[in-house]
């Protein structure tokens, strides 16, 4: 016979009942045991005993799914138990923790396996538990510090009930030692880890207890978060024994669960919590997932650290100005020094002499008027309104604002330093002139330094010539620059020979180009410009392409002998395929044989 069969008809006899008159089940099957009230974590005790005569009390409700359950049969024998739990404890001294838990089965369900002679004896609910005392005392360590050690222990009531699983039926102890700490401050960690053993007075055998947990603290332990783990394992070869007639037993093995637990403190003790996770092992007592619930108070510790008590050596200083209260003429007061047995220890009365003594001035040294408001009793006016008043205000009468620099501060913003307010400014990134008309004004005399006013440059931000055409006044002769093309205003001239390609542009167009380098070199903002070569649609297709193509790349290397650097330059030809005009008649056919500048890549200003 196979182990594991062997194992599961052992394991069911133990569990079961034999006829309705015996006695069943028979020891305490929950093998979780809480810490106390007011501790970190669900199921690992910590050394912490914070506070004097503070009470904490939770009530909670621990959920465990399948504690018994047999392959074999795939039977549930202990489908679910859950118990209702009121816990409390109280800190002594800082030092010493007094705690109790009652627990209460409210469900319990099972299933009967169907074994040949054995009857099953059905759970039910509610039944008590075995009440549980505990005591601790915290023997290093400060409650809030990186490592604490403690001892403690707890003692079991026979208060449960042996044939429904709550209970053991005898008194029992559990003495452990823990260990702990807490790191951070705002955001923070906190571990507990405990070991210790379970003395049973029953036949149960006894027990090694042990359990560890991290949590990450956040919010000023507002919110914690993390994993635990804990179980028992078995001191002895000896049996649970389960019914006595027949006396059915059977062995004790490891247990341990796994929990992910959350606390959330609000209200400054008020507490929710809540855990889950799975068993480690498939034993007795051990369920396949257990859930825990809780509410309850935790008042937060106070990690500020007590201020240490003096005893003070020298002459009494209330107001702690370095003069002795016995001949400090204001004692209450923080002082200085004065010759003058009656001012002596006291603050200047009135340096500004506006009335208002220096200790309600927030001007003292600048003379001002009285105002309800603290923060600016004894300062001067705010003319303007602007929050800053009038004694630093270098623009009392305008709005402003505050300003490192004591000539602007209170001044509206003046991006360009020109003495011109934003708000008024045409050319706000650029210094200028004052000038009547609002579109000039704050802007420079002759941005472009063509010697032509900014009021009469048509052109203004591209060097240009005089004309008596205001229209054109201060513009390029040939060129106009727009958002997207350098426009000419005549048609660029070939000749059929030149040593170089750049030499078969006519110098009859060399003024035009001139024009058309300056209009790319002094403007920052041009970044590529496509010189494109464009024909009539007389002749071969083929041809106009190339011819096309030709005139573009000699227009393009005529820019670059001229100073264009030659990565703002690309040169196309287009052939006849962009007509402007009517190749059918002569002069469209001449608008049609052109070179253009298209400015395809522009950068921000």
């Amino acid at each position: 016979m196979r182990p594991s069969f062997l194992a599961a008809t052992s394991l069911a006899a133990a569990m079961l009942a034999t006829t309705a008159g015996a006695l069943a089940q028979g020891f305490a099957l929950n093998q979780l045991n809480p810490a106390p009230a007011g501790d970190p974590f669900f199921g690992v005790p910590s050394p912490a005993t914070p506070g004097h005569l503070e009470p904490r009390a939770y009530l909670a409700f621990d959920y465990g799914a399948q504690p018994i359950h047999l392959r074999a049969q795939d039977v549930d024998v202990v489908a679910a138990q859950a118990f209702a739990r009121i816990d409390a404890s109280l800190a002594l001294w800082d030092r010493v923790l007094l705690s109790v838990d009652m627990p209460v089965a409210v469900i319990q369900s099972g299933n009967d396996p169907g074994l040949q002679g054995i009857t099953f004896t059905p759970l039910e609910a509610p039944q008590a538990g075995d009440l549980r005392l505990g005591l601790r005392v915290r023997l290093l360590g400060d409650d809030t510090g990186p490592f604490q050690l403690g001892i403690g222990g707890y003692v079991f009531t026979p208060t449960g009930n042996r044939e429904q699983y709550t209970g053991e039926g005898a008194i029992r102890g559990a003495p452990h030692i823990s260990l702990g700490g807490r790191l951070g401050s705002g955001v923070g960690f906190i571990w507990n880890a405990s070991g210790g053993v379970q003395l049973n007075g029953s036949d149960s055998p006894h027990t090694a207890n042990f359990g560890a947990g991290i949590g990450l603290l956040l919010a000023n332990d507002v919110l914690q978060l993390g994993p635990e783990i804990y179980g028992t394992i078995p001191l002895t070869n000896g049996t649970l024994r389960l019914s006595a007639e027949p006396d059915t037993r059977t062995s004790a093995d490891l247990t341990a669960e796994l929990l992910f637990g959350a606390k959330l403190r609000v209200l400054r003790g008020l507490t929710f919590g809540g855990a889950a996770g799975p068993g480690l092992t498939r034993t007795v007592g051990t369920p396949s997932l257990r859930a825990i619930g809780l509410i309850g108070w935790t008042p937060l510790p106070d990690r500020a650290p007590a201020k240490a008590q003096t005893t003070p050596t020298g002459p009494r200083d209330t107001d702690d100005d370095g003069i002795p209260d016995g001949i400090d003429a204001c004692p209450d007061v923080k002082g200085q020094p004065s010759p003058d047995p009656a001012k002596d220890g006291c603050p200047p009365s009135d340096r500004d002499g506006d009335g208002v003594l220096d200790v309600d001035d927030a001007c003292p040294t600048t003379p001002g008027e009285r105002s309800g408001d603290i923060t600016r009793n004894g300062c001067p006016g705010d003319t303007d309104g602007d929050g800053i008043h009038d004694g630093i205000d270098a623009c009392k009468t305008l709005p402003g604002i505050i300003s490192d620099d004591p000539r602007k501060n209170g001044c509206p913003l003046d991006s360009d330093d020109d003495g011109i307010p934003d708000t008024s400014d045409a050319c706000p990134k650029v210094a200028g002139v004052r000038a009547p008309d609002p579109k000039y004004n704050g802007c420079p005399d002759d941005p472009d330094g063509d010697g032509i006013k900014f009021g009469d440059d048509a052109c203004p931000n591209e060097k240009g010539v005089p004309d008596p055409d205001p229209k054109r006044n201060g513009c390029k002769r040939f060129v106009r620059v727009t958002t997207s093309e350098i426009v000419t205003s005549k048609p660029i001239q070939f000749v059929m020979n030149g040593k170089e390609r750049w030499q078969t542009v006519d110098r009859i167009s060399d003024d035009l180009l001139y024009e058309v380098r300056d209009a790319i070199v002094q403007d920052p903002t041009i970044q590529l410009v496509e010189v494109q070569g464009h024909t009539d649609d007389e002749g071969d297709e083929k041809y106009n392409l190339d011819l096309s193509q030709q005139r573009a790349d000699a227009v393009r290397q005529w820019l670059i002998q001229a100073g264009v650097p030659a990565n703002k330059l690309v040169a196309k030809g287009y052939g006849m395929e962009k007509p402007l005009a009517d190749n059918r008649i002569r002069t469209g056919r001449q608008k049609n044989r052109r070179v253009q500048f298209v400015i395809v890549q522009r950068a921000e200003r």
